[in-house]
């Protein structure tokens, strides 16, 4: 009983002025109905009074007409009418309050109503009437008038007749004249009327209170309705603000019941695990990858939350970096109802951290480029210079000859390191010229193909059809993919196959660009660190061609990827934003 509870929400005040505002008006009607029962009820005694008033009268009135008509005949036509059900009483007084006849014989000749004017009853033209008390505490309802059962006009035809016929009766109404001027009194019990009453009285109060009860339910009832329609307005706008907010979230959201069916996924969670609307319903095996849906499992047995971060596979094969929340929920009573996952894509925070960290590099690169160049390629030239004089004093093929032949190449190659240093640290500027990416590929394949070493090389190009030209610096992706290519025949030292192949991405936003071989590969925590300056797997490289290869790409506003096994080769992935001519 503890949770039964019944809330109107209705302010204290507004009950308090209800009632006040019902009760008067439910009082005022119950008592005025109560009244009007009452009048009823007096009306319809005087009327039976009256009536009964009447017969007596018009019963005398035609035992006077009878020749043996006496006032014994009169007081058993008394006695006889008395003895009608609900008549407490009849009799007769004179004008001086004397008990003339009486249905109860032993009040005869005893006063009664002194405190009436009798002489005003006289002239009287109306019957009157009140409630007294008898001496058993009953309460009758009593009516006098003048008694006159010779004044009935119409009955008796004209005057005339009427004193020719009292002529012919004379003994007879000689011995009634001592009931002329006399008041005839009717008591009627109203034991029954007062029992009629009293129910009605109860009737007419429960009838009240029920519709007093009705009328305040019904108050209620439309206050609550009112407050229903605006509770349920406010609960629709909360809804559409959470549901906004929910599609609109910068995270990814997933409610999962406890059969692992999905409740609800937004457009977040949605483009980040690259599902399509259709698979928003379901089983979460449809949508979300393994290592999360072992992660989800796994919250049942701590019954808190578990954040990890996971990696997973895009569209294009490229790997995301997903912080994952899953915390399961739960309701009042403590009862599992289902789990909640939280997905933030990483991927663009790593990538600028990295960026912030190669930038950093970069920066320290450059002021050391800086002072390199200058410090650097002067004693460099001298250096060539004396070394190409020693070159030409000496005879060739002499000792002599081959040291300072040694001697240039070597400045050489410390010249082009500075230069590639410097190029390295300074911002890359690309153009932005419509060009056709497979004539690009070919003229790069025939570049290769006279390299020295790529003899025993099986080169081949596969380029999808209908492939747009985008925007992009042609000799820039030009030097990209050369370096890309010089590295692949370096990997396979001599013999293996290279293979450049031209595509659209699955959502057809992107070129891509892929290189791949069939030489040593590398080892992943190598692969990792291959486009940072200074790091390279060869023994003569500088660490410097890939890492300008990143950048290439990076002004270009695409990402190169690379996938590398030992022993099976290396595949690098150029994806680049597509904009046709």
């Amino acid at each position: 009983m503890k949770n039964l509870k019944f809330t109107t929400g209705i302010p204290p005040l507004i009950l308090i002025g209800t009632i006040i505002v019902i009760f008067p008006i439910f009082v005022f009607m119950t008592i005025d109905r109560i009244n009007k029962q009452k009048a009823q009820s007096i009306k319809l005694l005087l009327e039976k009074s009256t009536a009964l008033i009447r017969a007596f009268e018009a019963g005398t009135y035609t035992g006077m007409m009878n020749m043996g008509w006496s006032s014994s005949a009169m007081e058993n036509l008394l006695s006889e009418t008395a003895a009608l059900p609900d008549i407490a009483y009849l009799f007769l007084v004179n004008q001086d309050g004397i008990t003339l006849a009486h249905n109860q014989k032993e009040k005869i000749g005893m006063a009664y109503g002194r405190k009436l004017d009798f002489k005003t009853l006289m002239n009287a033209k109306q019957s009157v009437w009140r409630i007294i008390t008898d001496n058993k505490g009953s309460k009758v309802f009593e009516v006098h008038k003048k008694f006159s059962p010779t004044n009935r006009t119409g009955m008796s035809g004209s005057r005339g007749m009427m004193t020719m016929h009292q002529r012919m009766h004379a003994n007879t109404f000689k011995k009634t004249d001592t009931y002329e001027n006399t008041v005839i009194f009717v008591g009627l019990d109203m034991e029954s009327i007062v029992q009629a009453d009293k129910s009605d009285t109860q009737h007419t109060i429960m009838m009240a209170v029920i519709l007093a009860l009705i009328g305040f339910t019904g108050f209620v009832l439309v206050f609550i309705v009112q407050r229903y329609a605006q509770t349920r307005s406010s609960l629709s706008k909360i809804q559409i603000f959470s549901d906004n907010l929910v599609e609109n979230m910068p995270v990814g959201l997933i409610a999962i019941d406890m059969n692992n069916q999905i409740l609800s996924v937004n457009p977040a969670a949605s483009s980040i695990l690259s599902s399509k609307p259709d698979d928003r319903a379901g089983n979460i095996a449809a949508l979300i990858p393994g290592e999360i849906e072992k992660m989800l499992a796994s919250i049942w047995n701590t019954k808190d939350l578990v954040e990890k971060e996971i990696h997973i596979k895009d569209m294009i094969d490229m790997t995301i970096i997903l912080d994952v929340i899953a915390s399961p929920l739960y309701d009042k009573q403590g009862d599992p109802l289902g789990a909640l996952l939280i997905l933030r894509d990483k991927t663009e925070l790593n990538r600028l951290k990295t960026e912030m960290e190669h930038n950093k590099r970069l920066a320290a690169i450059g002021r050391l480029a800086a002072g390199v160049a200058h410090e650097i390629r002067n004693p460099l030239s001298s250096l060539k210079g004396y070394a190409t004089f020693f070159k030409e004093t000496f005879d060739a093929g002499s000792e002599n000859y081959g040291i300072a032949d040694v001697m240039t190449k070597e400045v050489d190659r410390l010249n082009r390191v500075v230069s590639e240093l410097v190029e390295l640290a300074k911002p890359v500027a690309v153009s932005g010229k419509p060009i056709d990416l497979e004539a690009l590929v070919l003229e790069c394949t025939q570049l290769i193909s006279y390299e020295p070493g790529a003899e025993n090389i099986t080169i081949k190009t596969k380029v999808e059809t209908n492939l747009p030209k985008i925007h992009a610096d042609a000799d820039r992706l030009k030097q990209v993919v050369l370096n890309l290519c010089l590295n692949a025949l370096q990997a396979m030292d001599g013999s293996g196959n290279l293979d450049i192949q031209l595509k659209k991405s699955k959502t057809a936003e992107n070129i891509i660009i892929i290189v791949s071989d069939t030489g040593c590969g590398m080892e992943t925590n190598k692969s990792d660190n291959i486009f940072e300056p200074y790091f390279t797997t060869k023994i003569s490289g500088t660490g410097l061609g890939l890492a300008i290869v990143h950048n290439i790409i990076k002004a270009h506003k695409g990402r190169i990827d690379v996938k590398s096994e030992p022993g099976k080769g290396t595949v690098f992935s150029i994806i680049l934003p597509m904009e046709t001519s």
